[in-house]
Order: structure tokens, then sequence, then C-alpha cells
């Protein structure tokens, strides 16, 4: 199965202002809707994309967000979550809730509950977190126990640690026959990868949420059509 996985936030225990750290696990059953859904999406809002990745000023003429982030000398590049407003967010999600095949799982990391010696190690963060919350997918027959594709954000990892994943959690999931074939972990350059994309607006849709509370209808709809099958709160 084809999973695409990217990230809100970050692991720091020590910013109580920014207290969510966020991983968006997106299972895409059937690659060529799903690659469809997308190509239609930005081909639909194109302009309106545009306008959102612009830098944006706040009253007094400050730069409050670069431009830039998804488009690259007035051709698109890559959609990030980050760029959109309310209203874009919200229509992505009711666009993706018709997506055949499309399910998404949540962790949200509270980082004030983190103690300093895991809190200081995002990586082992990230590492944990997913694997926990992979083996309780797979164990309720969300994610089917076979070979696994783990598609990742490269510019959310660090270099030292991009080997280590793939090796942790063939380590926890073979010898205890949690998954029957072979799981890979695979880095990409989010402009290259439609999957990943998708993931880093899920993400950010979620993270936003937990910072505004703006998107409780949203979040309702996307559990009814069946898009979001659980949010993993770590720690427990």
């Amino acid at each position: 199965m084809n999973i695409y996985i990217d990230e809100s936030g970050s692991v720091n225990n020590h910013l109580l202002h920014k207290d969510d750290f966020v991983i968006a696990i997106v299972m895409i059953e059937k690659q060529r809707t799903a690659k469809s859904f997308y190509k239609r999406f930005v081909s639909k809002n194109l302009d309106k994309l545009r306008l959102l990745d612009e830098d944006k000023f706040d009253e007094k003429g400050v730069l409050i967000r670069p431009g830039g982030k998804m488009f690259k000398e007035g051709k698109f590049k890559e959609l990030k979550g980050s760029q959109f407003d309310y209203a874009m967010r919200t229509q992505f999600a009711t666009y993706f809730s018709k997506c055949a095949g499309l399910k998404v799982s949540y962790i949200h990391v509270i980082n004030s509950k983190l103690s300093d010696p895991l809190a200081s190690n995002s990586a082992v963060v990230f590492n944990y977190v997913l694997r926990l919350n992979l083996e309780g997918l797979i164990r309720n027959g969300i994610v089917p126990n076979e070979a696994l594709l783990l598609q990742i954000d490269e510019r959310n990892t660090k270099t030292k640690s991009r080997f280590f994943l793939e090796e942790y959690l063939q380590t926890e999931f073979t010898p205890r026959n949690i998954v029957r074939g072979r799981v890979t972990v695979q880095y990409f350059d989010s402009a290259d990868n439609f999957g990943v994309q998708i993931a880093d607006v899920f993400s950010n849709l979620y993270y936003s949420h937990l910072m505004t509370h703006n998107y409780v209808d949203t979040f309702d709809m996307l559990k009814r059509e069946g898009i979001i099958h659980n949010i993993f709160q770590f720690p427990l």
C-alpha cells in the first residue's frame, strides 16, 4: 500500500504558544484516481492558488508570510497548505472527501507533555509515534497487512535519520508478523510527489484547526465521509 506522510509544527516542549506537532498519514489505494483528483483541483483553482501564494503583509506593511512557495517564475510548482486561507482549506477538504480509496490518519503530539530527553530528539519522536500509529492502523484493518511503501517529504527529515526509519519499522513489524511484506521508506522533494503534497495540506488543515478551532464542521464532514479514520494523540 502507498502511504504518504507530512507534518506541521515542530517538536519543542518549551514553546507554549506552539504546543502541537501534527503528522498526517494519507493512505491511497487508487493511485490514478487520487492523481486525477489532484490535477483537477490544481487546474480548477490555479488563479486562486496564485493569489494565495503572493507575499502577505499586515496593516502596517510588515511582511508576515512570504510567497513563492507554490509557484516559481509564474509556473505552478506544488501545493503548500501553509499558503492556504480558510476558504481554500475547506474547499480542498470537501473536494478530496469524494476521492475513492483515500484515507487519512492523524498523529497529534502535545509538546508540553513530552519530557525534555524525548523532546530533544525530534527524529526519535517522529519515528516512535509513527510506528505506534501504523501498528494500530494495521491491527484494526485500516492498513492492510502487506508490503508498505512510505513516502515522506525529504525536507522534514534529517539526513542521518533517513535510513534508520525503514530499518526501525522492519525490526518492529517483521518479527511479530505485523506486516507480512517489506516496509520501504522513500524520501521525495514534495514538488515531485503529488501524494506528499496532499499529505502536506491535510497536515496543515488539522494544525490550523488546533490553532484556531475554526474547522469543526470540516472535520465532522471528513469523518462522516470516511476520510479520517483516527486521530492518535501522544502522549496517551
